[in-house]
């Protein structure tokens, strides 16, 4: 049903998802996240929207991140049919993927990183996102641009067995805009998320962003 990379930038305390599925408006259920604080990725056969909600309230109050996945999925009875991936503000995660799922499903955790899928056309999908995420990164590409190319990875891997009709990111930092992106329904949502990130580094695009007030320069204008 959905894949998605959820991480950390330790140099920035940036935090970030990406997601896509084959459904409509992945953007609209699946990230919950708050600058400093943590994301939360609730998806899965039958999704959680309230882990989201619950899940940042909890991670707020200082819980870590595998605190918070227990508490949420002790307390759920239909967790056997969601898929959670939690990160905290110190980057360490945790992850949940219930056995009603359906297959291929599968997730994977790292400090300052974790990722998951359901219902996906091959079972390395998330390995594959994983690693183009750290290949990236390792050439000191933006933390953004590494998140997209990591899904655009997942995509060219099988993706959702369905196929990939809606894909977003968002990125959140401290004291900075967001980047906050999302294609509620297209046929190819990740070549349309692709040039919609394109038209943000668009240099007119960015004198304009660059303005903008943020609590480190709030009389900007």
């Amino acid at each position: 049903m959905t894949y998605t990379i959820v991480a950390r930038d330790p140099k920035t305390n940036a935090l970030g998802i990406a997601s896509a599925t084959g459904n409509l408006a992945v953007g609209g259920f699946v990230p919950h996240l708050k600058p400093g604080i943590g994301v939360i990725a609730t998806q899965g056969f039958s999704t959680n929207y309230w882990y989201g909600i619950n899940g940042l309230t909890l991670l707020e109050s200082g819980k870590r991140a595998d605190s918070v996945r227990d508490e949420l999925t002790n307390a759920d009875d239909g967790r056997q049919w969601r898929q959670l991936l939690v990160l905290d503000g110190n980057g360490e995660t945790a992850a949940w993927t219930g056995d009603k799922n359906r297959p291929e499903t599968t997730h994977l955790v790292e400090r300052d990183l974790v990722l998951g899928g359901n219902m996906l056309a091959h079972p390395n999908v998330p390995s594959v996102m994983r690693d183009r995420f750290h290949a990236m990164a390792q050439t000191s590409q933006r933390f953004d641009l590494c998140l997209l190319e990591s899904l655009v990875a997942g995509f060219d891997a099988g993706g959702d067995v369905r196929g990939t009709t809606s894909a977003m990111i968002k990125v959140v930092y401290p004291n900075a805009l967001p980047l906050d992106l999302r294609v509620d329904d297209h046929a190819d949502p990740i070549a349309e998320l692709q040039r919609l990130y394109g038209m943000t580094r668009d240099p007119e695009y960015r004198t304009f962003f660059d303005r903008l007030p943020t609590p480190d320069t709030p009389h900007q204008y």
